[in-house]
């Protein structure tokens, strides 16, 4: 009787333990991951926030970013592959791998759009001294053009070959933005081609040394790539920016956009609640830097090039941004 009293209470004891183990799990904060790019640049600090707004609000939910050293393409690879759940891409790329067009082999499934985000401009510069004054110049030129298999280096692979510019008429240096900036000072290089923030500081520190100038490109051919690339956008660019940089006092740049993209696996319910509190504390992207005063509830739901995430698509047509 003593034993099999013993044995009770020790049955009783585990079913204890665990209900209070599935209680304990059942209550634990989802954790969400989300991909970005260098740890030190735009999209972690524009990620960094977008956690800390979450994580604020939702009590469920823990975000946290991760750097990418394959940005873009890192990022739509791994939440189509299920190892994220949110990330940051160049447009460009949500709509090739939508398609399973290059750089990727077949489409890609699972990923949907949250937000638009900012935008960045293509900074295509040149030393000075290089005697680089337009794209044409650019042959038998060195040129940076991102690391392998980025958002970068497709981006540059189709924009430079639509202005006239083969990939094979220039040697490619292939390197992260960083990096490129250094090799620019070293006189490593003769030209750099990278999408990045509007009045990016890093661009300002780099002309307190060097000499560079913006690279021309013919407006009409200009007008013609943008209708053929989609998700190109034509913005000017104010010599303001950057006074030290040697160019018009406003130049037509090509710009493109920054979106999040999310797991299709992620619930409609918590991407409503991700989307509502992302929108109801907006300010607090927009004090993060100058870059990120283009954020907002009305452009948030521009330039999508893939189809929204039902929850951010259910808060959308609520707030009357969508119909």
């Amino acid at each position: 009787m003593i034993a099999r009293r013993n044995f009770l209470g020790v049955l009783c004891l585990a079913m204890v333990l665990i209900v209070a183990m599935g209680a304990g799990v059942a209550g634990a904060a989802q954790h969400v991951t989300f991909g970005t790019a260098s740890p030190t640049g735009g999209w972690m600090m524009l990620a960094s926030g977008v956690a800390k707004i979450i994580n604020e609000n939702l009590s469920d939910y823990s975000v946290t970013p991760v750097p990418s050293p394959r940005g873009s393409m890192e990022n739509i690879e791994t939440i189509a592959s299920g190892e994220r759940e949110l990330g940051l891409t160049m447009s460009n790329i949500a709509l090739l791998g939508l398609k399973g067009e290059e750089p990727f082999k077949e489409p890609l499934k699972g990923v949907q759009g949250w937000f638009s985000a900012h935008y960045g401009y293509w900074y295509l510069l040149a030393r000075a001294d290089s005697g680089i004054k337009t794209v044409d110049d650019l042959k038998g030129k060195r040129i940076a053009i991102g690391n392998p298999g980025d958002g970068d280096e497709a981006f540059n692979k189709e924009v430079l070959a639509a202005l006239g510019l083969g990939w094979n008429e220039f040697t490619q240096e292939y390197s992260g933005f960083s990096d490129a900036l250094n090799l620019v000072k070293q006189n490593q290089i003769d030209a750099l081609a990278y999408v990045a923030a509007p009045r990016l500081p890093s661009i300002t520190e780099l002309l307190t040394t060097k000499d560079m100038v913006l690279v021309q490109i013919d407006p009409v051919k200009m007008q013609e790539v943008e209708k053929a690339l989609p998700y190109l956008v034509t913005r000017k660019m104010p010599k303001s920016d950057f006074p030290a940089l040697d160019m018009p006092e406003e130049a037509p740049v090509y710009s493109i956009n920054h979106i999040v993209i999310c797991a299709e696996t992620l619930d409609e319910d918590t991407m409503y609640k991700f989307t509502k509190a992302l929108m109801e504390n907006i300010d607090q992207v927009q004090e993060i830097g100058p870059a990120f005063s283009v954020v907002t509830p009305e452009n948030a739901v521009k330039g999508m090039p893939i189809p929204f995430h039902p929850g951010a698509l259910k808060y959308y047509k609520e707030a009357g941004l969508v119909k």
